[in-house]
């Protein structure tokens, strides 16, 4: 029905200010989105903050950790957390594994350097021992069911990519004695050099030392040194060719 053009006993409907094409476009409206979408991530803002708190104290501003709900860490008072940057924990990196927190264990006296942007993905799990010294560089990332164990060092470098199932030991955890009487050594640090790349399911022994740009093939056991720009395979691994490189 229409009195002088205008339509009457229809009302007017106002779009909500979050539909406003403004908005949609702004920075603001973006995170809105991404929130409203995943209500998950206000929790583990808040998370984060509080554990941010509880570790750093006045420090916690800068937001150096970014925790999902359900990751853990256990500091003692004695050990030292560093992060020049910030270290990501849990997330979403395999879809199966998207529930499971990550879990970091630091025992007295330990140190764990995090130098840039570091991400321990769902279900990754690092121990440090008492006394122990974990390095890890910028831009690595470590993705699901992950296992780091450090009795003595390990020090992993910068790009580096380690897959799901990777476990990395520096230690043998019990002594082997023999007839003459000599002793194994049960630890020994471990170095992964920059821009590795380790895929899944492989096993990283102590005493090795990885070169600059490998390539760790799946289902490998690397318990001998791997020179530069290597590619490896195998149980135990060899070298399959040099000379290699790789990108993302």
């Amino acid at each position: 029905m229409y009195d002088n053009g205008m339509e009457i006993g229809v009302e007017r409907r106002y779009s909500p200010w979050w539909e406003f094409r403004w908005f949609k476009e702004s920075k603001i409206g973006k995170i809105w989105r991404i929130i409203w979408s995943n209500p998950k991530l206000i929790f583990n803002a808040i998370y984060s903050f509080f554990m941010g708190l509880r570790l750093f104290g006045i420090k916690f501003y800068r937001f150096p950790i970014i925790v999902d709900v359900g990751s853990k860490i256990r500091k003692s008072r004695k050990a030292r957390l560093q992060i020049n940057g910030r270290l990501y924990l849990g997330g979403r990196y395999i879809g199966e594994q998207s529930g499971n927190g990550a879990y970091l264990k630091l025992s007295r006296n330990s140190t764990c350097h995090i130098e840039g942007r570091v991400k321990l993905g769902p279900g990754v799990r690092v121990i440090l021992e008492p006394g122990a010294n974990l390095t890890i560089g910028d831009n690595t990332y470590i993705t699901a069911s992950s296992v780091i164990h450090c009795a003595t060092g390990i020090s992993i470098g910068r790009d580096c990519a380690i897959a799901w199932g990777t476990t990395i030991l520096d230690t043998d955890f019990h002594t082997i004695i023999y007839e003459d009487g000599e002793q194994n050594s049960i630890s020994k640090p471990i170095k992964i050099g920059d821009k590795v790349w380790i895929g899944c399911n492989c096993t990283i022994l102590k005493g090795v030392t990885i070169g600059d740009n490998c390539v760790i093939a799946a289902n490998s056991l690397v318990n001998k040194d791997v020179p530069p720009n290597s590619l490896v395979a195998g149980n135990p691994a060899r070298v399959i060719r040099t000379g290699i490189s790789w990108r993302a």
